[in-house]
């Protein structure tokens, strides 16, 4: 460990020496921009074997190291940088989802159909009845609300609350990877934040176009609505369908080269999806699902490559995101940021011990399935950026206000269900 610190030391003191590495890049992915990909990486690797051995999760170390080196702090990763190593962050997005996917399997949902719907129901139900209700009461205290009149108040409200009330499939994912946690509570908590993606992107999808319909934006009526939704949601479904069809084929026939053509079809899809307004990870989420479930014997090469990609991947990922935090918006509105992040961890806490009580899940379920559902991460700043994409008058305002509490949620959330894993006696034994 300490031979590793050193190195990584001559690296990052051999980065603070070359300047020209700190310009913006555009285009293909510069040199450059991978030497520092790679420090990064390297980086976040070694904080995430020092958290380890301090028995906090791999990818708080991860975070750390991609805060560490990004624009709010050192700096030696610019954001112009990040913005040329978007396409691996979409890579990592597309494995998780494919992997997300493979690991929700019918049978569990079956047997744990109750607990996953009653729990989701109400900690949705709470989360954004809670953050609208003190939206509503403390708008003297929120910027992008001063000012607004009667139903644009209320819609911008309802808006802040369902983007907000998303939670964090990598995260889960991530935590029970590494833990290699298996339980009633493990496998509760993943199918409630995959069938939970589904389920806010509806919800933000509907309270978008009618925040944005009363501000005067493009959006206005039923129609659009119904479009935004169609387009969103049941075209990333189906962009899913026709994927794992293709994954399916593969497995079948060929079942060569799984790792490189996971990765091609990641792009792939990556470059559809921006081109026909679908959904990246719900798309290969829905693949992975579809793969697993219709053709479990042939599915396994795949999910035992995925699982053996896992660990690069989540580094990636949050060494990224972490390179992304944004400490200045959390410094400027730190009372705030607090007050939101605190009420939905309380509204979460509220919500799935009543669900898991009405649906009469096990006792361990019941008291800490909650600690799963407070991380967020990738899906919630995707929502934060189209807000403020859509709607320039608040949205960046809302955006700040919300990338704060993130950057909270996504820092507390993985020790929480750690620590929730813990208690449930469900974390495997070194």
């Amino acid at each position: 460990m300490i031979r590793r610190l050193v190195v990584l030391a001559l690296l990052v003191g051999g980065a603070l020496l070359l300047e020209p590495l700190r310009a913006p890049t555009a285009g293909v992915i510069a040199p450059r921009s991978l030497f520092l990909f790679g420090m990064l990486l390297l980086t976040a690797d070694t904080f995430g074997a020092v958290a380890h051995e301090f028995r906090v999760p791999r990818l708080v170390g991860y975070l750390v190291a991609g805060l560490a080196l990004g624009p709010s702090a050192t700096g030696i990763v610019p954001a112009g940088v990040l913005e040329d190593l978007g396409m691996m962050k979409r890579l990592a997005v597309g494995l998780i989802g494919l992997l997300a996917g493979a690991e929700l399997r019918v049978s569990d949902l079956r047997q744990r159909h109750r607990s996953i719907l009653f729990i989701l129901a109400l900690q949705t139900l709470a989360v954004m009845t809670a953050l609208t209700a003190l939206g509503l009461l403390g708008r003297s205290w929120v910027p992008f609300l001063t000012g607004l009149e009667a139903a644009p108040l209320v819609f911008v409200v309802l808006l802040f609350a369902a983007t907000l009330t998303v939670n964090s499939p990598m995260v889960t994912l991530a935590l029970l990877t590494e833990t290699k946690a298996a339980g009633p509570l493990a496998k509760t908590t993943l199918g409630v934040v995959l069938v939970a993606d589904v389920v806010v992107i509806l919800i933000f999808t509907a309270t978008f176009s009618l925040a944005e319909a009363s501000l005067g934006g493009e959006t206005a009526g039923a129609p659009q609505i119904l479009r935004h939704l169609l387009s969103g949601v049941l075209g990333s479904i189906l962009a899913g369908a026709v994927v794992g069809g293709v994954l399916t084929l593969y497995l079948r026939f060929v079942k060569r080269e799984l790792v490189v053509f996971a990765i091609v079809l990641v792009f792939a899809t990556a470059a559809a999806a921006q081109a026909l307004g679908f959904e990246l990870l719900l798309s290969l989420l829905v693949a992975g699902f579809l793969v697993e479930n219709v053709a479990p014997v042939r599915a396994e090469p795949l999910v035992e490559t995925l699982h053996q990609m896992a660990v690069p991947v989540f580094v990636i990922f949050f060494a990224l995101a972490g390179a992304e935090l944004h400490v200045r918006e959390f410094r400027a509105l730190w009372p705030l940021v607090l007050a939101v992040a605190l009420v939905r961890m309380g509204a979460i806490f509220v919500g799935s011990r009543a669900g898991g009580r009405l649906a009469g899940a096990e006792p361990v379920v019941t008291r800490f399935a909650w600690t799963g559902l407070v991380p967020q991460a990738g899906v919630a700043l995707g929502l934060a950026t189209v807000v403020a994409d859509r709607l320039p008058r608040l949205g960046l305002a809302m955006q700040t206000l919300i990338v704060g509490v993130i950057a909270f949620n996504e820092s507390v959330g993985p020790l929480l269900f750690r620590r929730g894993l813990e208690r449930a006696g469900e974390i495997a034994a070194r």
